[in-house]
Formats: C-alpha cells, sequence, structure tokens
C-alpha cells in the first residue's frame, strides 16, 4: 500500500495547531498510462495511482505532485513547454494543470474513456481519441475563447475504438491507430483533393504508430508485436507546399482578370 508522506509546519502563533501540506508518496507501484520525459531528458514523469510521480534522473530524487484525479489516471500529455500537463483517468475525466506552479487550472470531462493524448510539436493543438472518432482541440491560451479547451475538429472514418496518435514534425498531419486493425493518416488543414489515407496491414488491433522525424513514413505496431514501414513517396516538404496554398485566400475576380490581361 502506498503511504502518503506530509510535512507538518507548526504555527508560530499558536504551537499546538499544525498545518499539514503533502510532500511525496511511498511505496506506490506504476500500473498503467504511459510515461513521458522533460523537455531537457532528465526528469521521467509517470502515473501513480491517481496521481503522477516526477523522477529526477540526474539528482536521483522523486516527489509526487499534490494534486489528484478522481479514479486511476490513464494518459497524460505534457505541453512542448513544459508548462501544462493534462492528466486524464479512466472515466475520461481530465485535469488541466501548470507544471511550474503543480496547482490545477481546470476540470474538463470528454465523456468517453480516452485512450491516447498527444500535444502537436508547435504546442497549439493536442489530439484525444474519442470513441471511434479523434478530437482536435485548440490547446490552452492559443484561442480566443473563455474556455480553456475550445474544440477545433473532429475526423471520423474508424469502425472500432482509436486507440493511439501521433503527430508529424510540421503538425499538419495526424495518423490514428485503431481496434479495426488500420491506421489512417488524417490532415490538418484542408487540402484540396485529400481525405484520409488508410494503411492497413496487421492482424490484431494496433497498440502504437509513430511517425519518422521530418518525414512522412510511418511506422505501426499491433498487439501481437508486428511492426509495419510504411513509405511515403511524397516528402514533407512537398506536402508542406500543398499546405501553404490551401491557407491562401481564393482569388477575387478582378485579380483572376488582371492575371489574364498580364
Amino acid at each position: 500500500h502506498a503511504v502518503a508522506v506530509v510535512r507538518i509546519i507548526a504555527d508560530q502563533s499558536q504551537m499546538s495547531k499544525f498545518a499539514y501540506k503533502f510532500s511525496n508518496l511511498c511505496g506506490a507501484v506504476y500500473r498503467q498510462g504511459n510515461v513521458a520525459f522533460t523537455n531537457d531528458g532528465n526528469t521521467v514523469l509517470s502515473p501513480v495511482g491517481n496521481r503522477i510521480s516526477q523522477f529526477d534522473l540526474k539528482n536521483n530524487k522523486s516527489c509526487t505532485f499534490p494534486f489528484e484525479n478522481r479514479k486511476n489516471i490513464y494518459r497524460f500529455a505534457v505541453s512542448p513547454d513544459g508548462l501544462i500537463m493534462i492528466a486524464v483517468d479512466e472515466d475520461g475525466r481530465a485535469l488541466l494543470v501548470n507544471l511550474y506552479r503543480k496547482v490545477v487550472l481546470h476540470h474538463f470531462n470528454f465523456k468517453q474513456p480516452v485512450y491516447d493524448i498527444k500535444y502537436s510539436p508547435d504546442g497549439r493543438y493536442f489530439a484525444v481519441t474519442h470513441g471511434r472518432r479523434i478530437q482536435v482541440w485548440e490547446a490552452p491560451g492559443h484561442s480566443r475563447d473563455f474556455a480553456p479547451f475550445s474544440l477545433y475538429c473532429t475526423f471520423p472514418g474508424h469502425y472500432d475504438d482509436t486507440l493511439c496518435i501521433d503527430w508529424s514534425h510540421d503538425s499538419n498531419f495526424l495518423a490514428v491507430g485503431s481496434r479495426d486493425m488500420v491506421c489512417r493518416v488524417y490532415s490538418l488543414r484542408s487540402i484540396p483533393g485529400f481525405h484520409y489515407v488508410t494503411l492497413a496491414a496487421h492482424r490484431t488491433a494496433l497498440v502504437a504508430c509513430f511517425f519518422e522525424d521530418s518525414s512522412l513514413n510511418l511506422y505501426t505496431v499491433s498487439k501481437d508485436g508486428a511492426v509495419v514501414v510504411w513509405e511515403c513517396s511524397a516528402t514533407i516538404s512537398v506536402m508542406q507546399d500543398y499546405v501553404r496554398r490551401a491557407k491562401q485566400p481564393a482569388p477575387t475576380e478582378e485579380e483572376e482578370k488582371e492575371s489574364d490581361a498580364g
């Protein structure tokens, strides 16, 4: 059983009264959830029950954050700048946490179990598995809405629960693995003629998918241990050109007449 360690702070005005402050959690072990490194690579974050523990690999120290979810944490994601964390429990209830202050900023309920959650490399969005769909939310601080979470878009297409997510290096494409043994690649931006790409070769449910760094080549891993490598015929720079063209506004009639006259 885990034992909570608390610091006893004596009130100088009244020595008979004590204030208790959570310090660490001893005896707890890892059971489920993902593990993440901080940006400097010296610290590992790991779920321990309904809390998050931090292990300092450089100084051989550990501590447990004071906040806690209602139930055991199943997935969590840390923003690329290392300041914000989203921790989701088994029921889909999430906490938005300031890692620097170690305080809870917001409570949110995804209303379904979340099997994976990941920030985009540019930190502007985070993607969440949501049943047979994928929800992409604008990250806190990157939208003009009052609510901390603002839904950006939803990607359908799978025939069973979505289980794993990965972002491309440029944050424009999203790979999604599902229990239906298929991986699909979606574009965050609207590209004419591009809907999504379906990659099917596995015999069991997918458990992980990974983009190569600075490439659209993809690795998919299934529950039976099979790994499939998918090579993209287009380079990431070519696809970025398509994305930039899609962002540009359509020319007006006057501009088209001027170009024809020129």
